[in-house]
């Protein structure tokens, strides 16, 4: 607390309170919620990974295409 207490001062505190949010960050705010992602920048993401080891950022939709050599080749019919 004493470092906030640094920081901020009760009028000052009051002050940021009653200036409220813009519709726009309440939107990201809200968005983030409901996806379950962090708000931040990239940076802030990926050592939010580091420290969970969890993938936090968001990934393509769907399965993973398989590369060729993946691929299970077919067998030709005789």
């Amino acid at each position: 607390m004493s470092t906030w207490r640094q920081s901020w001062t009760a009028v000052a505190w009051r002050k940021f309170l009653q200036a409220g949010e813009a519709e726009a960050e309440l939107w990201s705010i809200r968005r983030r919620t409901h996806n379950g992602r962090p708000l931040g920048p990239a940076e802030f993401t990926r050592a939010l990974e580091e420290r969970t080891r969890r993938r936090l950022a968001r990934r393509p939709r769907g399965r993973p295409r398989k590369t060729p050599a993946e691929a299970i080749p077919q067998r030709a019919e005789t």
